[in-house]
């Protein structure tokens, strides 16, 4: 059976503000909590069909054919707590911070046995209790059922984003644009190489967004009122992502000698460029309800100023296509690179996401609630791992000074 490592898609860092260009008012903070539930059990092929997150093993009896095959069905969940805070420098410069806390992972292993060839030396096929029981001679215990992990810290990330100036056409029609930029601090984790089965919490495992992204986006509102506030908004942003290279330890089979003693061949470290990103988002925002106005601190007791504030109920619904690049494996068995880089060629995420956010500004409680559904398996890709998130969030407003 060959070394599970699982990489799951479960964040993505983005300015948590409706549409792709929101920034916020000058000395106003937004403090935002997420809960975050992420599902993975697949991943394409090069032709879009799920397969296993890992290879079935055939085990053959030297020279009395086929013992058996085993096969892992493994499933991912991740429970995250994802905490972004925002401030507005100006009034078109926001500055942010965002913390993605892995509450607990867990994965099932799902590991079943297929009989193989009659073996004459047993007088009967060999089973599973068999197999576990060879593997045992050798110090191999059996895989667990579940793997299970504690609260960790994944990677932090800083992000900016900057409205860009209006020409006098683009006002008039309400057209906006703006650049975002987000780095990556190095504090998420490598998966445990001494493991069956482990899940690290750094961006290249998470596959969640890169160590370096920039992004150019834009809105077009339609049904546009006196006080500035739009019925539907499209938006579109292209982005780049950009992954740097990681050092990983390699296995020595303390725990596992036979799944996980690979470093005699690879090397005591290995280098994986897991390859660059590049991708695109179309946006539709749509506002049924604007709700009711009444003047409030919110508002600084200012009535025009609360019809000018986002309506009560917003549904969002968006598709993102992402590109993603051919990995590079580096260590010193150029077999067992290859063996990795085959299931990361160059490949597409296809993610289809809906939200729906309730708003309370306009009647002077500065909270927003949210929930969004993200499909990453509606549409198939290609040599990506497709996982589905529900997330639940509240976003808090506040101007100090």
């Amino acid at each position: 059976m060959k070394r599970v490592i699982m990489l799951v898609t479960s964040l993505t860092a983005s300015l948590a503000l409706a549409m792709e260009t929101q920034v916020l008012p000058q000395s106003t903070f937004t403090f935002d909590f997420a809960y975050l539930s992420t599902s993975l059990d697949k991943q394409w092929s090069g032709d879009g069909k799920a397969l296993p997150l890992v290879e079935e093993s055939r085990r053959y009896e030297p020279g009395a054919g086929l013992q058996g095959i085993l096969r892992p069905r493994p499933q991912a969940q991740l429970d995250v707590l994802l905490i972004q805070a925002l401030y507005g420098i100006t009034d078109r410069l926001t500055a942010a911070v965002y913390v993605p806390i892995v509450l607990n992972s867990r994965v099932n292993t799902n590991i079943s046995w297929e009989e193989g060839d009659y073996q004459s030396q047993l007088g009967r096929k060999y089973s599973e209790d068999d197999f576990w029981g060879w593997a045992s001679s050798l110090g191999q215990p059996r895989v667990p059922e579940q793997w299970q992990a504690g609260v960790r810290l994944a990677d932090i990330i800083l992000g900016g984003r900057y409205l860009l100036p209006e020409n006098e056409w683009m006002s008039k029609n309400h057209f906006r644009w703006a650049a975002t930029l987000q780095v990556a601090l190095p504090t998420g984790t490598n998966f445990d190489p001494e493991a069956a089965v482990s899940v690290g919490t750094n961006l290249w495992e998470l596959h969640a967004a890169g160590d370096v992204e920039a992004h150019v986006s834009a809105d077009k509102h339609f049904f546009v009122d006196e006080y500035g506030v739009y019925r539907i908004n499209i938006g579109a942003d292209l982005f780049y992502s950009f992954f740097r290279p990681r050092e990983y330890t390699a296995g020595r089979g303390t725990v596992n000698p036979l799944l996980n003693n690979n470093a005699f061949f690879v090397g005591d470290k290995y280098i994986v460029d897991g390859g660059d990103w590049i991708g695109g988002t179309i946006s539709v925002d749509a506002v049924p309800f604007l709700g009711p106005t009444r003047a409030s601190i919110v508002s600084g007791g200012n009535l025009e100023k609360a019809n000018a504030l986002p309506g009560m109920l917003t549904l969002t619904v968006s598709y993102t296509r992402v590109q993603t690049f051919q990995s590079d494996w580096q260590s010193q068995s150029p077999l067992w690179d290859y063996d990795r880089e085959k299931f990361w060629q160059p490949g597409v995420k296809n993610i289809v996401k809906a939200t729906a956010t309730v708003s309370l500004l306009r009647v002077g409680v500065p909270v927003q609630i949210y929930a969004r559904y993200q499909s990453g398996d509606l549409l198939p890709g290609a040599y990506t791992r497709p996982a589905n998130v529900f997330t639940a969030g509240v976003r808090l407003v506040a101007k100090f000074w």
